[in-house]
């Protein structure tokens, strides 16, 4: 009996210490890996069937025999117990991530509904009341009214044209087009002429770069430009009057190209948010917020990234990154 006494009391420790590791394991599961705790209890296992073998030959009469398969199948349902309970904690964690990703593709949706029911409505409601403005023989409108009108409408019309390239963008956004020698100078230059034609607002426009005429990068060269392009575009939205600057330049192995402007920069607390789908600075401006996350995505995919310099204060400067090979 006293061996009995023994093994029963060492089998109630292994089984307290066991039980009472698990709550660790569970919030560190880093801690321990499955085939340690595997090999573990196996080792108890066998330790508590030699003490069985061992007590069940010094058993006097069948209640000790009785007492110790009672003792054996206790420890035996609490390792089957823990092995349960890992699995179901694992499978809650996989739950919990699977239902956060639900509810934020949930919240995404919502908001490209939103943005894009104000987004395109808006708009159309322009067009649609000058244009009935215009045909109405009923009003009598000057020239300068009309081609007021007349500018107002193709204004709009360019925003519902901007906002649906934007979503086209968007849906390409994960297409893998062929990569080329692309002439950064050459590319860089005539984007940043583009939006100094279009410009309405009589800004400064100043091209730099330290590279040599000549110089290439083995890359997406329509990705390229749909990223410098977004950059540009909101360069020029969010500045009223100063300039607008772009700088190519090669840091160790690696093509930077910054685009910084003195427009009304961005809010410390919204650094963190700019590169979020449908994440817009100004819920007045054009556009349903899309740019920056889709230049990301995009710069990602080729390699690099996009970063807000946090470091200027005349507006915003962003900063693109692309790898160069050799």
């Amino acid at each position: 009996m006293r061996l009995l006494k023994t093994f029963l009391l060492s089998l109630m420790l292994s089984c307290s210490a066991a039980v009472a590791a698990q709550p660790r394991a569970a919030d560190n599961p880093a801690a321990t890996t499955a085939d340690q705790q595997s090999a573990h209890e196996s080792a108890l296992v066998t330790e508590m069937s030699d003490k069985l073998a061992e007590a069940t030959k010094s058993a006097s009469n069948w209640k000790t025999a009785f007492w110790v398969m009672t003792a054996l199948y206790v420890f035996v349902y609490i390792m089957g117990r823990r092995r349960l309970m890992r699995k179901i904690w694992s499978r809650n964690r996989e739950l919990r991530e699977a239902l956060d990703k639900a509810e934020e593709s949930d919240r995404m949706k919502t908001a490209f509904i939103r943005n894009m029911s104000h987004e395109i409505r808006t708009p159309l409601n322009a067009i649609n009341g000058f244009s009935q403005l215009l045909c109405n023989p009923e009003y009598e409108l000057s020239e300068d009214e009309k081609r007021d009108m007349v500018g107002r409408i193709t204004k709009n019309v360019d925003n519902i044209t901007h906002i649906v390239a934007e979503l086209l963008d968007m849906s390409e956004g994960e297409s893998l087009h062929e990569k080329v020698a692309v002439a950064v100078n050459k590319v860089c230059a005539r984007l940043l002429d583009e939006v100094k034609q279009n410009d309405a607002k009589g800004l400064y426009y100043m091209f730099e770069s330290e590279l040599d005429d000549d110089f290439t990068i083995l890359s997406s060269e329509k990705n390229l430009e749909r990223i410098i392009r977004h950059i540009l575009g909101n360069a020029v939205k969010f500045t009223d009057k100063g300039s607008v600057t772009m700088h190519c330049r090669k840091v160790n192995r690696t093509l930077q190209v910054a685009i910084a402007d003195t427009g009304i920069g961005i809010a410390p607390e919204q650094r963190e948010t700019i590169f979020e789908n449908f994440v817009k600075l100004n819920d007045s401006a054009d556009g349903v917020g899309l740019g920056l996350s889709l230049s990301r995505r995009l710069a990602r995919q080729l390699g690099g990234d996009i970063v807000l310099d946090t470091t200027y204060t005349g507006g915003s400067r962003f900063i693109l990154t692309l790898p160069l090979k050799d």
